[in-house]
């Protein structure tokens, strides 16, 4: 009866630890909510079924909701469009995404989104995107990425001044700017891609009262469309979220069948591995969006670093006349001191060309070189090469917290590191930012060149001291290898590792995995390519 008893307690006190166990998912109420909660609760209670005790909680939430809410870190998970996702990651320190959501469509699966411009059928005077100027526009609101940005940056693009030449109507929802039009509130309207399909398949709309302005001809897309494309939405866990957990997350959500119940009443086709967000990033820039409505303080370091080479192409034309007029009234000897004047300055020009100005490795054009000059090599000497793609832990926080000066001294000293590394035989190249790649020639079969990128991971992880401070940062490697079975190029082999990097991000950083060619599947939560050596 005693240990009866006891069990008893011990199952009590541990219950409530068992209930305790809850995720925050937040999603961006693009439509009405209660729209939003039938079409998102499947995914939550998925996700619930797949994670085993830990129950995810749905909140519906406008943006200003939901930045409130991951400052405040009452949510652990962030599903919204693009430009806001740019916005929180400014502001809140979002890791990237561990997902892109896959729209459906009639049995059509896609990653990207864009917008629509829908005018009335009976318009015969709206056809191009010129012919905007001057009318009502509904639209959702200036931070929707599919209901406003993309449409204005094309109209942009087509000489029509925005907000000057146009008359803005915000109404707050995808289905008013919907009703605005029909009703003749507005001209035009701007809508995300799918929700016409949507409110069609709601019973909600006829689509033969509306036609599409400036409609794209995309191969293969099943929704009308204005407007370029852009990744889709991107699932986020807030940086509070265990390793282990979001790795639990990732794998549920790529693991989500189209055909699974959850997905379908969401309209999804499931997850895909994170897309590239930098094409919103340039259409944020370029409009001036939020967190890119400041302009930066204006530097001379700033103009050198973008115009270094005109600059210098600028001088060498100056000097080249100025010897020529000297030419005329001097001796051979002035001509000949020109021509080797001359040549240094080509030099100049062509290091400029070919290495990165910071740190004065090898840029992206001179790494894509001596990659395909190795990679003929090995195909004809039968040696093996290893590409390492590295990106640097913590040195956003680094570079943000302490400024850019620093943040470039680090970037020296790091690149300082992986040269004294590697060997007289290898590469080592600095794409932008803080990513470096490594090329390993000659790997020795047995070991993959392993004992090396252990050398460059512990290089870079040693601690820096800058004007007094201590900064550490770590880098997360991805590892592929060339030969392979089949026909592969340079560009193919460095995705490759940017993979492989990505999975080694997800196992917690400071790390290294490599890219199996023929592995794609995923087992009890982890990425089976990050296993194989």
């Amino acid at each position: 009866m005693a240990k009866r008893a006891l069990l008893a307690l011990l199952l009590l006190v541990a219950l409530p630890a068992q209930a305790a166990q809850e995720l925050v998912l937040g999603v961006f109420a693009f439509r009405p909510k209660p729209v939003m909660i039938e079409r998102y609760q499947p995914l939550a209670d998925y996700l619930s079924t797949k994670l085993g005790g830990v129950r995810v909680r749905l909140e519906v939430l406008e943006q200003s909701e939901l930045e409130e809410a991951v400052a405040t870190h009452r949510i652990d998970l962030v599903m919204t469009n693009p430009t806001h996702y740019l916005l929180l990651r400014v502001h809140s320190s979002l890791s990237g995404a561990l997902a892109t959501v896959i729209s459906a469509q009639d049995g059509s699966m896609v990653s990207t989104l864009g917008g629509v411009i829908i005018t009335r059928a009976e318009r015969t005077d709206l056809v191009r995107l010129q012919d905007l100027r001057g009318r009502r526009i509904a639209i959702s609101g200036p931070r929707f990425m599919g209901g406003y940005q993309a449409q204005v940056f094309e109209l942009i693009q087509a000489g029509v001044r925005v907000p000057e030449d146009v008359d803005f109507l915000e109404v707050g929802r995808h289905d008013a700017v919907v009703e605005a039009v029909l009703e003749g509130r507005a001209d035009v309207g701007f809508v995300r891609t799918g929700i016409l399909e949507s409110l069609a398949a709601e019973g909600r709309l006829d689509p033969a009262r509306l036609q599409v302005i400036h409609r794209q001809r995309l191969a293969g897309y099943p929704y009308a469309v204005s407007t370029r494309l852009y990744p889709e939405w991107p699932f986020v866990a807030l940086p509070h979220v265990e390793g282990a957990m979001v790795r639990r997350i990732s794998a549920a959500l790529l693991s989500l069948e189209a055909s699974h119940p959850a997905a379908r009443a969401a309209y999804i086709g499931g997850f895909s591995p994170p897309l590239d967000y930098l094409p919103v990033e340039t259409l944020a820039r370029t409009l001036r969006l939020p967190p890119f409505d400041a302009a930066p303080p204006f530097l001379w370091r700033d103009v050198w670093s973008r115009y270094a080479a005109f600059i210098v192409a600028l001088g060498v034309a100056a000097g080249l006349v100025v010897v020529l007029f000297l030419m005329v009234a001097r001796r051979n000897r002035q001509l000949a001191q020109s021509v080797a004047a001359l040549v240094e300055a080509q030099d100049t020009l062509h290091h400029i060309a070919y290495h990165d100005a910071l740190t004065g490795l090898p840029n992206r054009a001179l790494l894509a070189d001596r990659l395909r000059q190795d990679m003929r090599r090995a195909r004809r000497d039968g040696h093996r090469i290893a590409v390492a793609y590295i990106d640097l832990d913590g040195f956003k926080a680094a570079n943000d917290t302490y400024g850019h000066a620093v943040g470039d001294r680090l970037l020296v000293e790091v690149a300082g590191r992986l040269r004294e590394v590697l060997r007289d035989g290898d590469t080592v190249a600095r794409l932008g930012g803080d990513e470096f790649v490594a090329v390993l020639s000659g790997v020795e079969p047995r070991h993959h060149g392993v004992a090396v990128i252990e050398r460059l991971l512990a290089a870079i992880a040693e601690p820096v001291s800058i004007d007094g401070r201590t900064l550490q940062v770590s880098g997360s490697v991805g590892v592929s290898y060339f030969p392979q079975d089949g026909e592969i190029e340079a560009d193919q082999l460095l995705r490759q590792a940017d993979h492989a990097m990505y999975d080694a991000k997800t196992a917690g950083r400071n790390c290294y995995r490599i890219f199996r060619p023929d592995e794609a599947a995923f087992d009890e939560g982890v990425a089976t390519r990050r296993e194989y050596v």
